[in-house]
C-alpha cells in the first residue's frame, strides 16, 4: 500500500513486527497477521431476531458488533464516517478486541473496507493498546508514533476521496496527537462502493481462529455520522449488530440518535 504522511502535529511511522508463534501471548509479538473481517453472519441465527428469547431486531455476527449503515440514500455513496470512543480498561482472562470505524465490509459491500481504530489486549491482566488502518483485503498497518492508554478519548475519521484513494485521521483528545494519512487501495478489487458505515467492537483473529473476547464494560461511539456528500446520515438510522458466538451473546449493541453503545455481555 502507497502510502504519503502529512501530519498536523506529529510524525507517525509504520512498523511490522516479525516473530510469530501459536501460543496468544505472542500475538503482540507477530501483529504481521492482523487483519480485520467483513461482517460475518452468525448462523446461530436469522439476518434479523430474535435470538435466544431476545426482542431485539439486530443483526447477528460471530465477529463484529455495534452500529451499521446498510446502504446510503439511492444514488449516492457513503465517503465520509466519523466517531469519538473512550478506550476501555480490559479486566479478567487474556483476550483481544479493536475498536473501529470505516467505510464498507457489511453484508452489502464485504469485499473491501477502509478503516482504522485501535486494538486493545490483555494479557497476564497487562493492557496494550495498538493504533492502525488498514484497506481489508490488505493487512493492518500499525501507527506505532500514536499512544493511547485506557480511557483516552480517541476521535477516528475516515474519508474516501474517490474509490481508491482515502484519507484516516485520527485524534487522541486527552493528549492532543493528531495526524491524518492518505492512503490507496491494494488493488482495483478492493476499490470501495461506499455501501456501508459502521462503528465496530471486533473479535480479533490469530491463525484463522476467534481469540476470547476480553471483558471491555462498554464502548460507546458518540458523533457517530457518515456523509455521502449530498447528506449526512447519523448511526440512528442504521441497525444494530450483536456478537453471537457458540449460541449466545458476547457483545449487544444499541443505537439512540448518534450514539452506538456496545456493552459486553
Amino acid at each position: 500500500m502507497k502510502l504519503t504522511a502529512f501530519f498536523i502535529s506529529i510524525a507517525l511511522t509504520f512498523s511490522v513486527a516479525t516473530a510469530s508463534s501459536s501460543d496468544f501471548s505472542a500475538h503482540l509479538a507477530a501483529r504481521e497477521s492482523r487483519i480485520s473481517r467483513p461482517f460475518t453472519k452468525s448462523t446461530n441465527a436469522t439476518d434479523n431476531g430474535p435470538l435466544d428469547g431476545s426482542t431485539t431486531e439486530d443483526l447477528y455476527s460471530t465477529n463484529w458488533a455495534g452500529g451499521l449503515l446498510e446502504s446510503p440514500p439511492v444514488g449516492q455513496r457513503f465517503i465520509d464516517v466519523g466517531g469519538t470512543f473512550v478506550v476501555p480498561t480490559l479486566r479478567g482472562n487474556d483476550g483481544a478486541m479493536s475498536v473501529w470505524i470505516g467505510i464498507d465490509g457489511g453484508p452489502n459491500a464485504p469485499q473491501s473496507i477502509l478503516q482504522t481504530g485501535i486494538d486493545c489486549y490483555i494479557i497476564g491482566g497487562v493492557n496494550y493498546f495498538f493504533a492502525w488502518f488498514e484497506w481489508y483485503p490488505q493487512n493492518a498497518f500499525e501507527i506505532t508514533e500514536f499512544v493511547v492508554s485506557a480511557q483516552n478519548k480517541i476521535t477516528l475519521r475516515v474519508q474516501a476521496v474517490n474509490s481508491t484513494t482515502g484519507i484516516i485521521t485520527l485524534t487522541n483528545e486527552s493528549t492532543g496527537q493528531s495526524g491524518s494519512l492518505e492512503v490507496t487501495a491494494p488493488d482495483d478489487d478492493a476499490a470501495l462502493q461506499g455501501q456501508t458505515a459502521e462503528w465496530i467492537v471486533e473479535d480479533l483473529e490469530q491463525d484463522g481462529t476467534l481469540v476470547p473476547l476480553p471483558s471491555f464494560g462498554q464502548v460507546q461511539f458518540t458523533d457517530a455520522a457518515a456523509f455521502t456528500g449530498v447528506v449526512e446520515d447519523f448511526a440512528s438510522v442504521g441497525v444494530a449488530v450483536d456478537m453471537v458466538q457458540n449460541g449466545g451473546f458476547v457483545a449487544t449493541s444499541t443505537i439512540n440518535e448518534n450514539i452506538v453503545t456496545v456493552d459486553y455481555a
